[in-house]
């Protein structure tokens, strides 16, 4: 009964997922694996599938005293593989307002849609497309018929063997199964209100317990992440402005050095400025390495000796070239070369 139950619970689960999913639900999972050869079925192939491979059993004949000593997986159901001619699949279209009882409304449309009584079929379906705008769903329905495989069940049930669904192996419905059970078309309707809620319920928290752990993980990485990268930006930022300002540092350091081996040349020109007197203006003025050459007229330039000579600026001020007087102006041409102090 427990098995029954787990393996209508999955049915259920099965039928919530897309299509191209669904497929493959529960028919992977691990079993004993029947498959009858031919029209009459009085034979069958054996394999055990473990983990999605199958290992041959043998071939075994309907009656024979070694299909009892068939070593079925403990623990694991036994399932009949059916072939595309086994079943009477075809696509139905139902109301949009059957949806929460389709078993149900299949059941009343089951002798309208094939040419047999539910009881007597095999069956199950899966909704193939929800078109709310037209009110309609399409069902994909997979019946078939009871006295097909009455022999195939009786001999293995003489032999211990119970196969609780039918796997459809080929053709377009391949991968889809069908219960053997004889109760899910008949009773199961009147639990699907109630257990096909819980069965969404049951999926979302499993999926939630597997998913929220490392949402959240991820979005504290991402956080983590991006503080990261923000610091990372201030630090690369603030490295750069260190490097400048040494480099801009050591240049004003250069600057000033080499201001202070060739002198200030606006400090000397207002010293020189200072010195001379009104009489007195520069025609040239030169400053090198700390020397100092000028050159202009003056009323009188032996005085200009003395005037530098006695101001701090000034050392060792001496005339360059001979003076020379113009009568004419009343004026002497004079060049001057000074030392200029640090």
């Amino acid at each position: 009964m427990f098995r029954e139950f787990l393996n209508w619970w999955f049915g259920q689960l099965a039928d919530l997922l897309p299509p191209q999913l669904r497929r493959a639900a529960p028919t992977a999972e691990d079993a004993t694996v029947i498959a009858p050869i031919g029209d009459d079925m009085t034979a069958v192939v054996a394999t055990l599938r473990r983990a999605g491979k199958e290992t041959p059993l043998g071939k075994f004949a309907l009656g024979a005293p070694e299909l009892a000593d068939l070593p079925l997986s403990p623990g694991k159901p036994a399932v009949l593989r059916l072939g595309e001619a086994d079943v009477l699949a075809k696509t139905v279209a139902m109301p949009l307002a059957a949806e929460r009882g389709l078993d149900q409304a299949l059941v009343f449309e089951m002798d309208r849609e094939t040419p047999f009584k539910p009881e007597d079929l095999y069956w199950n379906h899966r909704v193939e497309a929800t078109d709310r705008l037209n009110g309609r769903l399409l069902v994909r329905l997979v019946p078939a018929p009871k006295a097909r495989f009455a022999g195939l069940l009786e001999g293995l049930g003489e032999a211990g063997i119970t196969p609780v669904r039918g796997e459809i192996a080929e053709g377009p419905d391949a991968g889809f199964w069908l219960p053997l059970n004889g109760e899910r078309a008949a009773s199961n309707h009147r639990r699907r209100p109630l257990l096909k809620p819980l069965a969404i319920a049951c999926a979302l928290l499993a999926v939630a317990t597997v998913v929220v752990p490392f949402v959240r993980q991820s979005l504290t990485m991402a956080r983590l992440e991006s503080q990261l990268a923000a610091g990372r930006e201030a630090a690369a930022e603030a490295e750069r402005l260190r490097h400048d300002i040494a480099r801009l540092a050591g240049s004003a350091d250069l600057i000033q050095k080499e201001r202070d081996k060739v002198g200030q040349p606006l400090a000397v020109l207002a010293a020189a400025t200072r010195v001379l007197p009104d009489d007195s203006y520069l025609t040239e003025l030169q400053l090198q390495q700390r020397k100092l050459t000028i050159s202009g007229r003056s009323a009188g330039a032996a005085k200009l000796i003395g005037a530098m000579a006695a101001d701090n600026e000034f050392h060792n001020p001496t005339f360059a070239a001979p003076v020379t007087r113009i009568e004419a102006l009343k004026q002497e041409i004079f060049t001057i070369v000074t030392e200029v102090s640090p």
